[in-house]
């Protein structure tokens, strides 16, 4: 069944709540937004058409090729943006075992907002928080970082940056100190 950009399969059934405008989906069930990229399935789903879903153990697929797992997911679909906490995780081809506290995935842009302390499987690293740029297959990492790699081992301090450079999967530059010009496009992430 269709509800705006979303294609939603239940599981089993579903409860318009006349109080709130939501439909639940007790049993959760998948949903897809073929405009966004996005494939979601849930064991649990609340979802108020063109507005938003909120998702209970959440699996989520991008068109970049990334998976999020969370406890709780919420997607705006007014703002394009979808918030994930609770045990979250994340993965594609560049950075595999990502955990942070929360995530917001921009789905527009495609980029990757992991906060509140993140640490990631590979490259091996943690940091304060994480920006990742699909499309230009770079990251940012917020100090106090620590990354661990073929490449070397690299360290700052709280406020200092860290500009990680992938060609294909693999992390092929780390620049502790990258240029204005280099953190432009993150900036807006970057809070």
């Amino acid at each position: 069944m269709a509800f705006g950009n979303l294609n939603v399969t239940p599981r089993g059934a579903q409860n318009l709540n006349l109080e709130t405008g939501y439909t639940d989906l007790p049993q959760g069930g998948t949903a897809t937004d073929a405009k966004g990229g996005l494939t979601l399935n849930a064991q649990k789903m609340q979802l108020r058409p063109g507005e938003r879903l909120v998702a209970q153990n959440a699996v989520l697929k991008t068109r970049q090729g990334g998976t999020l797992n969370a406890a709780q997911l919420t997607y705006d679909l007014k703002s394009g943006t979808v918030t994930a906490t609770g045990g979250v995780t994340y993965s594609d081809a560049r950075i595999q075992g990502l955990q942070a506290p929360g995530l917001v995935l921009y789905v527009g842009s495609g980029f990757v907002v992991a906060s509140g302390g993140v640490k990631a499987a590979s490259p091996a690293m943690t940091g304060a928080a994480l920006v990742f740029d699909p499309q230009t297959m770079q990251a940012v990492v917020s100090g106090p970082f620590d990354l661990q790699t073929r490449l070397g081992r690299s360290a700052g301090k709280a406020g200092e940056r860290l500009l990680l450079t992938f060609a294909g999967n693999v992390l092929t530059g780390a620049t502790a100190k990258p240029t204005t010009d280099d953190l432009a496009r993150f900036s807006a992430y970057l809070k």
